[in-house]
């Protein structure tokens, strides 16, 4: 099977640049490091765009919502202080290499190179190298700063130079496979090469020294097509035999037939294909043992079934040899008969010219050979026609015990087998689950109300600061529950007074995520604010600890806030996704729920208990539950509790909305 691509092509850098030239004018409103060596450009012109860098790997627009690193590293904080908040003039593939250049109004560019071992750099206005992210002394080049960024030498032929001639010279003198020398010789993806003569019609495996002119200018045809499909900026990504992902091109895939799927663009196709990627490898690492295993126990059920074939066929074999003695009785009496005489009178040597049947002989083992109705028979000479039958039905009942006791194991092997076969299904959706993108939010407290109004609350003092700086504004609400401990809350509300009914729902993540809870309180008040009421100026001649604010002007109570929490289990795109809120909101968008109020069992302990309990009630879902990171279930546990209630959920709305965008923007 074909190996999983890991990294994107020459070919596929061509369309995602065509489709990126689209952002030019656009402002970089910021960069970062949203986990090592993946970084995260935002971008805002005629449209938003986020375009995620990962050095030998991948560049192209993402709809993933990630967020950067608290502490951002120097590397991050260079690459802002020269080119945040420039506008993008140029973006374009270096000659037809693995080398995106994004190029900014000041003159600094920004090189990514999607090579082994390939780094991110930040170029002046001369092309000297400034920052990378990291240093390297190479063969044929240097990344170190101060010195000018060279790109390694060229390793393929552009399409659009590639010619009959040029294929001719460089296959000169060249043998072997011509899919192989291909690859070598151009300097092309093996992807492509391999799409390019099923689209000539020329098997793969045809010697290189074979192919005729006409066959050559099919081969070119064929590579400059593909070349110019890229450059539609289209995507499709290609599935193996277990419907895992295999590869994503720019180009129809026609060797494929059947086996892919079209996507609009490139850059979706891409940022698709680099997470199912995650999931291949999670679901092929969970099943390798299975799969061995799985096997073993086929070649098992293989030598069984060959063992009852061998044992049915012996059997048919001496229940007709039985027949045929029994209808030939007394000629195999006068042949034995025959042979005692002989043996006492003449010898063994004169049995076979003189006894009619007897065909050969074997004197050490006392054996005559009959030849009963065309079948040869061995028979002790001191033998006769009715032991003979007995004998024969003898060896026929053994067969049939070891017959029917490999049937039994044949019947346990499949068994085993089926049960193997739904483990490592099993398994592969659990491993699918585990692999889930986070969103940005999720670092704190988190809920989506009913009308879809964004919650965040901080989890400790410091993410308390976090929220408000970041992200409260003037236009957005701040929510606390009336006691000292308590996160500070924001409600994304975009400048309009939500519902009553979000605000008592944003009101239970205040009240249930402060010390209330912990002090197992039954309810507590909770009040709301505008933002352009918060201030972090602390009064004269006073100081505000970190997480603590000065709210000014009139305070909106919600009284009584009950101290009840629903956690629910959702399902998003396969994968499990833990909710919270309050029970009826919970219950909407939940496969399974628990309702709790502040209790005695200890977080750790509850989070552990709650798997077991949902994957009970989740039925052939439950695989869900299983592959849910404990953690995850933990964080969303506000403090000792216990449960009252534990249920099916509805599941009739999505855990948060789909097609929509939490209205923060990260631009700190």
């Amino acid at each position: 099977m074909a190996k999983r691509k890991t990294s994107m092509t020459a070919f596929d850098v061509a369309s995602v640049v065509r489709e990126l030239e689209e952002l030019k004018g656009a402002r970089l409103v910021n960069i970062y490091e949203v986990f090592e060596n993946v970084y995260l450009l935002r971008l805002r012109g005629t449209r938003d765009a986020r375009v995620i860098a990962e050095p030998g790997r991948r560049v192209h627009e993402t709809s993933y919502d990630v967020t950067g690193k608290e502490q951002p590293p120097p590397l991050i904080m260079a690459l802002r202080k020269h080119i945040r908040g420039e506008r993008l003039s140029t973006v374009k593939q270096l000659g037809f290499d693995r080398i995106i250049l994004f190029e900014f109004a000041n003159g600094y560019k920004l090189v990514v190179e999607l090579l082994p071992r390939g780094v991110l750099a930040l170029l002046d206005e001369k092309g000297s190298i400034l920052h990378a992210s990291e240093w390297r002394e190479m063969r044929d080049r240097v990344i170190k700063r101060g010195v000018e960024y060279k790109q390694p030498p060229p390793a393929a032929v552009h399409p659009e130079n590639l010619t009959e001639d040029v294929v001719r010279e460089r296959l000169a003198g060249a043998s072997g496979e011509v899919v192989r020398v291909l690859v070598r010789k151009l300097g092309y993806p093996g992807e492509v090469v391999e799409e390019a003569l099923f689209r000539a019609g020329i098997e793969k495996t045809t010697p290189v020294e074979k192919l005729g002119a006409s066959d050559i200018g099919a081969i070119v045809e064929a590579i400059r097509g593909i070349y110019r499909e890229s450059l539609e900026a289209r995507g499709y990504i290609v599935y193996d035999e277990k419907g895992l992902v295999l590869t994503v091109v720019p180009f129809k895939p026609s060797m494929y037939e059947g086996r892919y799927r079209a996507v609009e663009s490139i850059s979706k196709a891409l940022d698709e294909y680099f997470v199912e990627l995650e999931k291949a490898r999670a679901v092929e690492e969970a099943v390798e043992k299975l799969e061995e295993e799985k096997g073993k126990l086929r070649a098992a059920i293989s030598k069984t079934e060959e063992l009852i074939r061998e044992y049915e066929e012996k059997k048919v074999k001496l229940e007709k040899l039985a027949l045929l003695v029994a209808e030939n009785a007394a000629l195999v009496d006068q042949a034995l008969e025959c042979a005692r005489r002989m043996r006492e009178g003449s010898g063994w040597d004169y049995i076979p010219g003189n006894c009619p049947g007897v065909v050969d002989v074997e004197p050490s083992r006392g054996v005559v050979k009959l030849n009963i109705g065309g079948s040869i028979v061995e028979v002790d000479i001191r033998s006769d026609s009715a032991r003979l039958i007995n004998e024969l039905y003898r060896k026929i009942g053994e067969l049939e015990k070891k017959r029917s006791r490999a049937l039994r194991t044949l019947e346990e092997l499949k068994k085993k087998l089926e049960s193997l076969e739904l483990e490592i299904r099993e398994e592969a959706r659990r491993a699918r689950a585990r692999i889930r993108r986070k969103e940005w939010y999720e670092k704190y407290h988190w809920m989506f109300t009913s009308h879809w109004l964004l919650v965040i609350g901080g989890r400790d003092a410091s993410q308390n600061e976090s929220v408000v700086k970041r992200y409260l504004g003037e236009n957005n609400i701040f929510m606390h529950a009336d006691i000292r401990g308590a996160p500070a809350v924001v409600v994304f509300a975009g400048g309009k007074e939500p519902p009553e009914e979000d605000i008592r729902e944003a009101a239970v993540i205040a009240a249930c995520y402060s010390r209330a809870w912990k002090e197992g309180l039954g309810a507590i008040d909770v009040y709301w604010v505008w933002g352009r009421q918060v201030s972090k100026a602390a009064p004269p001649g006073e100081y505000l600890t970190k997480g603590a604010f000065m709210v000014y002007g009139e305070r909106n109570y919600i009284r009584g806030v009950e101290l009840k929490l629903a956690i629910g289990l959702a399902e998003e795109n396969d994968a499990p996704v833990v909710i919270v809120g309050p029970r009826e909101l919970v219950r909407r968008r939940s496969l399974v729920y628990a309702l709790l109020a502040p209790g005695d069992e200890e977080p750790s302990k509850l989070a552990k208990r709650l798997v077991r309990l949902f994957s009970s009630k989740l039925g052939d879902k439950a695989y869900l539950a299983k592959s849910l990171d404990v953690n995850e279930l933990l964080r969303r546990i506000p403090g000792p509790s216990r449960v009252l209630e534990i249920a099916r959920g509805e599941a009739r709305e999505p855990p948060r909305p789909r097609a929509r965008e939490a209205e923060a923007e990260e631009e700190s």
